[in-house]
């Protein structure tokens, strides 16, 4: 995928001349919303249509079977039909703005202005990626290392190592996942988790040839067929207490619809609560024979006014069977490991895992304003023309697992 930070689009208020600051503001742009942010890398572009509401509609589609039966003598075969699953990822706004005096003068480059504008820039960037990236580590591809079978039982002592690698690699191939163009699948891992895996031997081994300056920046090295890269801004799961605002969690009123893979919940969702909600990883936990059980599960839509509730997917009928009311059946936040550990994501993935909505903004890369509210913009709610902003919005985002069989997440501990 092109790179999806680099273009921003600047918008001025009438009053202020887009001459020397816009020139730097562009500069700045272009030469800072690129950290080391690459969870986006490697997805695939889905368009926003035109007049499509706060929705889009991305699918996944099944693998055909092969083909034993010959073909006889003069007989045309039936056609085949493709066979696919549609599923609807809500695109939403996001932005933020930093306020400016009449100290700050915007004709001229300071240092002041310097440092608005790289911290917005950064800001923006990480933001996006940091949305995408909850998305794509809401799948339920889930292994973990060693004997551990749960989120529940994790320790910070199960780190991530060759063996889990190994065993990633054989659950995405036998799930029909391709490696990409390079030859390899992909890894995001953050600085821990890098720290962790170089101590591994089998890491010194197959990197100690490797051209040390790779062919893609923050590459690390490979493993297994694996290559890995590093980001900043990893994912960590942490014990949670509230869903969202004060709400620790929602109670169904009846029993699961697997067919049509909806909750009802008894509690009052209101339109930002449920906007909230949508696309959330959260727990699906009943209660037999006195033990909590937990099912990690992805919101897809939420319909306030009747309290339902779409999961994304949900997992084999041998779990949701055990999902009705007089189990205490519940929507809880996710939660770290044992003992309050916090537990980090991995992930390893193949071609075609994940979309990403197109933003505008030319060669699939987001439509990102910068928007400049000059001194005395806000007319008499600024009478001596002290105060100004200058932000950045996205219209809309949207980023969302598309073939779950073919990413997997790791979660693990990391050493001290």
């Amino acid at each position: 995928m092109a790179d999806p930070y680099t273009y921003m689009n600047y918008s001025y208020s009438s009053g202020i001349k887009p001459t020397l600051v816009e020139s730097y503001l562009q500069r700045k742009a272009l030469k800072n919303v690129t950290p080391n942010l690459r969870y986006l890398d490697d997805a695939d572009m889905v368009d926003q249509p035109l007049n499509n509401g706060k929705s889009v509609t991305m699918f996944r589609y099944t693998e055909l079977p092969a083909i034993t039966k010959p073909l006889y003598e003069g007989v045309t075969p039936d056609g085949q039909q493709l066979t696919e699953t549609a599923f609807s990822v809500m695109t939403k706004p996001y932005g933020g703005y930093m306020p400016y005096t009449d100290e700050l003068d915007l004709f001229h480059v300071d240092k002041k202005t310097d440092a608005i504008a790289e911290r917005l820039n950064r800001q923006a960037a990480l933001s996006i990626d940091t949305v995408g990236r909850d998305q794509i580590c809401a799948g339920l591809n889930v292994m973990y290392p060693g004997a551990v079978t749960s989120r529940a039982s994790l320790t910070s002592s199960n780190i991530m190592t060759y063996a889990i690698v190994k065993k990633v690699v054989r659950n995405l191939k036998k799930k029909g996942a391709q490696p990409f163009a390079d030859g390899f699948f992909h890894a995001k891992i953050d600085h821990d988790t890098y720290y962790d895996l170089t101590q591994d031997s089998h890491w010194e081994d197959a990197n100690k040839y490797q051209d040390k300056t790779r062919e893609k920046a923050y590459e690390l090295g490979v493993l297994y067929k694996v290559k890995f890269f590093e980001v900043d801004n990893g994912k960590i799961f942490e014990n949670e207490t509230y869903l969202y605002g004060s709400k620790e969690y929602l109670t169904a009123s009846a029993n699961f619809d697997a067919t049509n893979r909806i909750m009802t919940v008894s509690d009052s969702i209101s339109v930002d609560e449920a906007r909230e909600l949508t696309g959330k990883m959260v727990y699906v936990q009943y209660t037999k024979n006195e033990t909590a059980y937990k099912t990690p599960m992805c919101i897809e839509k939420v319909w306030p006014d009747s309290g339902k509730i779409l999961f994304r997917w949900v997992p084999a009928s041998s779990v949701t069977d055990e999902w009705v009311t007089t189990q205490a059946l519940k929507v809880v936040p996710s939660g770290g490991a044992a003992n309050g550990d916090e537990v980090h994501a991995s992930i390893i993935y193949g071609q075609h895992a994940y979309g990403l909505v197109k933003l505008g903004g030319g060669k699939g890369k987001p439509n990102i304003r910068i928007i400049v509210k000059p001194l005395g913009s806000s007319g008499s709610d600024d009478p001596l023309d002290q105060r100004g902003t200058i932000g950045w919005k996205v219209k809309h985002f949207a980023c969302a697992v598309i073939q779950d069989d073919f990413i997997c997440r790791v979660e693990h501990g990391v050493s001290a």
